[in-house]
């Protein structure tokens, strides 16, 4: 199974793991459904209410505040697509705004809102995504 922390800090590969995600509806929202299957013992089956919670894409140096916008939409999309099926009940984003938009590691700027809470085009897209998708 393809983690994400493999992916953390390769932009090119997170994209292409997005696009496949949102193209096939995703192995990965598939795997989900084989994991419950597996542990349907342990009382986690279908009607167990699943959130996806800390979904992220940090900007940065080489990660552009467009192409964080781009991978946030596909995530959501896919996750919208398959929400009925696997009883996703929620999508919560990693953080509202950046810990330090002039500090370059990735960890301090994963918001959709610089530091001073200037917005990013992410902000603007989902919330257009929220009104689209309800």
């Amino acid at each position: 199974m393809l983690c994400y922390r493999d992916l953390a800090g390769n932009a090119d590969a997170w994209r292409d793991f997005v696009t496949a995600v949102v193209e096939r509806h995703g192995h990965q929202l598939d795997s989900i459904q084989v994991k419950r299957r597996t542990d349907a013992g342990a009382g986690i089956g279908s009607t167990t209410p699943l959130r996806v919670c800390e979904n992220g894409w940090p900007t940065g140096p080489d990660r552009s505040e467009a192409r964080q916008a781009d991978v946030l939409e596909a995530v959501l999309r896919a996750v919208h697509a398959r929400s009925d099926e696997l009883n996703v009940t929620h999508w919560e984003l990693f953080t509202l705004r950046d810990a330090d938009s002039s500090n370059h590691d990735l960890f301090h700027n994963f918001g959709v809102l610089h530091h001073d809470y200037s917005r990013k085009p992410e902000f603007d897209r989902l919330v257009g995504l929220f009104k689209e998708l309800g």
